[in-house]
């Protein structure tokens, strides 16, 4: 009888667990998928698998067909981010290729005045409003993929740079001239 009661009290008794203290058991199970929370291991070195937590805890893949759908949509990110910055050039320049045209309508006299504005007219423009949008978007965009490729998962890794070759590919024709092209800090 004592062995019986050693077992019972051993199984109410808390435990601690990754997750907290518990009532029931140490469960080493792994769960995938249902409405239990997933977690995954996080790996300091690059690593193969397919469970992963991508930038939110919400954000947790453990299927291998829901893994490659977030790779597919990461690498579709990382092609847009690349077109975003070409669009920010081309926006610039437009802006400023429409500013000269009008100053060379004026003539050159009025060319001298328009250096002179104002910094507040300068800066509360519509072209600089809008670039300074399409900055703020640049940069959470850049700083998301930066935190994915820090999963050091190599199938997300992949997934940003080559989308990131793909929208050079398709966006780096455009680029301006101007443009410093050793600049790889987005």
């Amino acid at each position: 009888m004592e062995h019986h009661d050693h077992d019972h009290h051993a199984h109410h008794m808390p435990e601690v667990t990754t997750t907290g203290i518990s009532g029931s058991p140490l469960n080493t199970q792994h769960h995938h998928g249902g409405d239990e929370d997933m977690e995954c291991p996080m790996q300091m070195i690059f690593h193969l698998g397919h469970c992963e937590a991508i930038l939110f805890k919400s954000w947790t893949v453990s299927e291998v067909g829901g893994f490659v759908g977030a790779a597919i949509l990461i690498f579709v990110v990382a092609v847009l981010y690349e077109g975003l910055k070409y669009l920010r050039e081309k926006l610039y320049y437009d802006a400023h290729q429409m500013e000269f045209s009008q100053q060379d309508k004026e003539g050159s006299t009025q060319n001298l005045r328009n250096t002179s504005k104002p910094i507040r007219q300068q800066i509360f423009n519509k072209a600089h409003i809008i670039q300074t949008f399409l900055h703020l978007i640049q940069v959470s965009v850049s700083y998301a993929l930066m935190l994915i490729v820090m999963t050091y998962n190599v199938w997300l890794f992949l997934a940003v740079v080559l989308g990131a070759c793909a929208g050079y590919l398709f966006f780096g024709w455009i680029r301006n001239r101007s443009v410093d092209i050793t600049e790889h800090c987005h």
